[in-house]
Order: structure tokens, then C-alpha cells, then sequence
């Protein structure tokens, strides 16, 4: 923005148009240290979408309170997905009063942002829905109070530049006392670390995204059920995990059927997502036109084969490294890189298919 130039914006439309937390956070989240910031008006839509995440996922918990009995923190059993959303508030905390020390307030905005958008909303949100909606009238209270206690938390991470709102849902939560703006900041505690927990529900993690790349790789509406077989290395170190989570990795994938077992099992009409001690089988055939996939995935892989070709020529031609900035050098190298990976994935694809 440039005064001279007559760029500049004015704040007070900003909040207009999009609210004054999205101004606060916006500027927060894109300020790091010593850049100049490019941005202008649609810049401010990344702080508006984020509190309409906070306060959508607010409302979905407060329209679950209604009638539950719920139970204050040191009286809640936790189990192991309960344990993982705390040790991500602890890491996310963390990070979060690091970046404070040296000012890096951009830092301190993302760890926030993080935490509550893709640990809280994304995955802990969605876990939890398999008590909620169960029959155990016991679960469910226990659901739902853990719930709000780790919403109650989030929303203090997020009160610095998400004042309003956060406050405005705060005052709505049970059991809270004054107002948020004088509560103290939640402060790391090892209470909530579990170390164990966290690396065994990042393998489940990895296990679920592969399965869910594969949908969308061969474009399987995610309403449609599919049959997954995990196959299991014997020294898996989160077999036990995977075994007592297997209703929660069912419903996050959308399976009708899953087997999970360290025996080699039988694979056709499969295609394989690998992961850190475990295979991923997904059976695909039955749901997709492996006539139309297979033409689709040749195509792809002629694309794939003419790009690596002629980024390969411009990373060999000496007047183009010795002219080019590095920048630009490392940007083509760094392409180079995508189309070779995701050749070698089509090839996959290709040779899974045609079996």
C-alpha cells in the first residue's frame, strides 16, 4: 500500500465488510517479521472464513449441550482420542508461546489456527460424532463434556485476535464463569501430554488421508461405501491402536466393510495406499470404469512424461542457469520434482489397474 499512490485501506470498511476480528486476525496471521505484506481487500476473507469455522463449530457443539449432564474436566474418563486432541492443544500452546517470546506474531496466529481448524474441527470434531450419535446416554454426556471443555480452551488460545466472537460464544458455554477477556491463557501443562497417543493417532491419520487420496483420485463420491482390508507388519507398533479404533477409521473413510489384520491378505481388485508398517488396500474395481480410468490415467501420464521432458531441457541448457535467477532455478527443479512423483504415481495406478 502506497499513500502517494492513493492504495491505501481503510480499516473501518474493512470491518464493515468482513468484521473487525477478520481485520485483527488477518493482519496477525500474514504479519511476519520483517516482510512488507502484500494484501488488500480479499485478503480479508482468510480471517472471515476462519471465525465463520470457529462459531459453525461452536454452534454445532452448544446444539449438542441441550439436555446432556455435563461433567467437569477432572471427573471425565479420557480415552485415546481424548488424549490426542489435549497433547495437540499442549503442542499447539507451545508453539504458540514461542512464537510470543520472539515476536513473531504471525507464528503465534497459525499455531491457533492450526490447532482449532484441522486438530480440533477436522479430526476431533469428527471422531467424537461416533458417541454423539450413539446410544449410551453415559457416552454421550462424556462426549460432549470433554467437547466443551476443549472448545472452552481453544477459545481462550484464539481470544487475542478473535476478541468478539470468541467472547460472544464464551458467554454461551456452561459452567463458565466471568468473561473471557479477563480468564487467564491457557498455559502448557504436562497433564495433557501424551507423547505415545500422538505418534499412534498420526499412523491412523496417515492410514485414513491415503485411503481418502485414493477416493478422490479415481473420483468415488464420498457417500459411496467401499470394502478396505489394512494389512499389518508384525511388529506394527500401533496395531493395538488401529484394532480398538476400528469403528472410528470405518466411519472416516466410509467403508461397509473393514478388515484389519497382520495376515498377507487376498488383494485383487484393489489398489494399494502404503503407510509407515502398514498396506492399505482399497477395493475399487466394483465402484469405477477401470476401461474409463485406465484411458484417463494413460493420458495423464503422456502429460506427465512430456512435462518432465521439457523441464529436464530447461534445467540442461547452461544459458538458462547461468541467466536465470536461483530462484527461478529452484522453482524448476522443484517441478521437476512434482511431475516425477506424480508420474511415478500414475504408473502405479496404471499397473494396479490393469491386472
Amino acid at each position: 500500500m502506497s499513500k502517494s499512490l492513493g492504495n491505501g485501506l481503510d480499516p473501518l470498511e474493512i470491518v464493515d465488510e468482513y468484521g473487525a476480528d477478520a481485520l485483527k486476525f488477518t493482519m496477525t496471521f500474514l504479519s511476519a517479521q520483517g516482510q512488507d505484506i502484500l494484501i488488500d481487500t480479499e485478503s480479508f476473507k482468510l480471517g472471515s472464513k476462519f471465525a465463520n469455522k470457529v462459531w459453525n463449530a461452536s454452534r454445532y457443539i452448544m446444539m449438542n449441550v441441550e439436555g446432556r449432564n455435563i461433567i467437569s474436566f477432572e471427573h471425565i474418563e479420557l480415552k485415546e482420542i481424548d488424549k490426542w486432541i489435549l497433547h495437540r492443544l499442549n503442542e499447539g500452546l507451545k508453539s504458540a508461546n514461542a512464537a510470543l517470546e520472539v515476536y513473531r506474531f504471525n507464528d503465534f496466529a497459525q499455531a491457533g489456527y492450526e490447532f482449532f481448524w484441522n486438530d480440533f474441527c477436522d479430526w476431533y470434531i469428527e471422531a467424537s460424532k461416533l458417541s454423539l450419535y450413539s446410544k449410551d446416554e453415559a457416552e454421550k454426556d462424556r462426549a460432549i463434556s470433554i467437547l466443551v471443555y476443549v472448545l472452552e480452551q481453544g477459545l481462550k488460545m484464539l481470544h487475542p485476535y478473535l476478541s468478539f466472537i470468541t467472547e460472544e460464544i464464551y458467554q454461551k458455554l456452561p459452567q463458565t464463569d466471568g468473561p473471557l477477556i479477563t480468564a487467564a491463557y491457557p498455559a502448557v501443562t504436562e497433564l495433557w501430554s501424551f507423547p505415545d497417543t500422538a505418534v499412534s493417532f498420526s499412523l491412523l491419520q496417515d492410514l485414513i488421508r491415503g485411503i481418502r487420496t485414493l477416493r478422490s483420485e479415481f473420483t468415488i463420491p464420498p457417500e459411496k461405501k467401499i470394502p478396505v482390508t489394512v494389512f499389518m507388519d508384525k511388529d506394527f507398533k500401533a496395531e493395538t491402536f488401529f484394532n480398538g479404533h476400528q469403528p472410528l477409521i470405518a466411519q472416516l473413510v466410509n467403508t461397509n466393510e473393514l478388515v484389519l489384520t497382520t495376515e498377507k491378505p487376498s488383494i485383487e481388485g484393489s489398489v494399494a495406499a502404503a503407510g509407515s508398517g502398514f498396506e492399505a488396500y482399497v477395493f475399487i474395481r466394483d465402484v469405477i470404469d477401470i476401461d474409463k480410468e485406465l484411458i484417463k490415467l494413460k493420458k495423464e501420464q503422456q502429460k506427465m512424461e512430456k512435462m518432465i521432458k521439457q523441464t529436464e531441457g530447461k534445467l540442461k541448457n547452461e544459458r538458462f542457469l547461468s541467466n536465470a535467477p536461483d530462484d527461478v532455478v529452484e522453482k524448476e527443479k522443484s517441478k521437476l520434482s512434482e511431475f516425477t512423483e506424480r508420474a511415478e504415481k500414475v504408473g502405479f495406478y496404471l499397473a494396479e489397474l490393469s491386472k
